[in-house]
């Protein structure tokens, strides 16, 4: 089934969780052992990424294939500009249908490691506008563009931010999932300011709920996200408890998506890091 599909049929919020193919074998038995559990919450679709240069993407087809062929759940595979030419897209575009995988999240994808700025590859793409359409024209994927509700890094503004997405929809994107956000009037906000421009595409909040204070403060300086004043004295107060960080977290995405689902949102997309306890507390909560 593919992303307009469970949009169009879903009876309630759409859930998703997003994994990633891990480097180490250690890590690897652990997202192994967090799968059932994460599983067990009843996610309607898990994302997976891969790292930059396309590093774990055999991995990334892999974990995308045990979910979808072990659990029964559908997966999409994040798909990027960075290294690959038009040929190697299609090379893999091929072997995802040759692993049932239906559903693709394209992105432009983060500079190489060592660069600033994103330079296409040879005979690949620049934009992610322009890997949607290459992906629409095969006609078979579900297709998935990222939004950021607090403007992306490299934007000069938000209004430009918002036409750049516009595009990726006029492309060929089925649904938008936002970067993560700790203040929802961002998304509201944001989810106003493309409607004014027309965009008709269902909008899906992406939510990471916070394990550790120094890992959010330096995601959040890589993406351009903000941690609300409130939020970041609660978070500065718990010092090195981690469990009343995680607590914090918990409290928090839950008062998030209990605000997003009164509001109507179509669906919720959780950065759940490959960990289950988390989710199965906001899921315990949520009922």
């Amino acid at each position: 089934m593919r992303f307009a599909d469970f949009l169009a049929t879903r009876q309630g919020p759409v859930i998703s969780f997003e994994v990633f193919p891990p480097k180490t074998e250690k890590a690897y038995e652990q997202l192994l052992g967090a799968l059932p559990r994460l599983i067990a919450i009843r996610p309607k679709l898990m994302t997976v990424t891969y790292g930059a240069m396309g590093s774990t993407q055999a991995r990334t087809l892999e974990i995308a294939a045990l979910i979808r062929s072990k659990y029964a759940v559908e997966t999409a595979a994040h798909l990027t500009c960075v290294g690959a030419s038009r040929g190697e897209i299609d090379q893999i575009l091929d072997r995802l249908t040759a692993s049932g995988i239906e559903n693709i999240v394209a992105l432009r994808g983060d500079p190489p490691q060592g660069e600033t700025r994103f330079s296409p590859p040879p005979g690949g793409f620049g934009h992610a506008n322009e890997l949607v359409a290459h992906i629409r024209a095969t006609g078979r994927f579900g297709i998935a563009v990222a939004g950021y509700p607090e403007k992306h890094v490299e934007a000069p503004d938000l209004p430009t931010d918002l036409r750049n997405l516009q595009r990726k929809v006029e492309a060929g994107a089925d649904v938008v999932i936002t970067q993560l956000f700790y203040d929802n009037e961002d998304f509201f906000r944001f989810e106003k300011s493309l409607r004014a421009l027309d965009v008709k595409a269902p909008i899906v909040p992406g939510l990471l709920p916070i394990q550790s204070f120094a890992q959010i403060r330096r995601i959040t300086s890589l993406c351009g996200a903000k941690i609300p004043p409130a939020l970041y004295a609660e978070l500065e107060l718990a010092g090195d408890d981690e469990a009343k960080i995680e607590e914090i977290g918990v409290r928090w995405t839950v008062d998030q998506c209990r605000e997003l689902l009164a509001r109507g949102v179509p669906g919720i997309h959780f950065y759940v890091l490959n960990r289950a306890t988390h989710m199965e507390k906001i899921f315990s909560r949520l009922g």
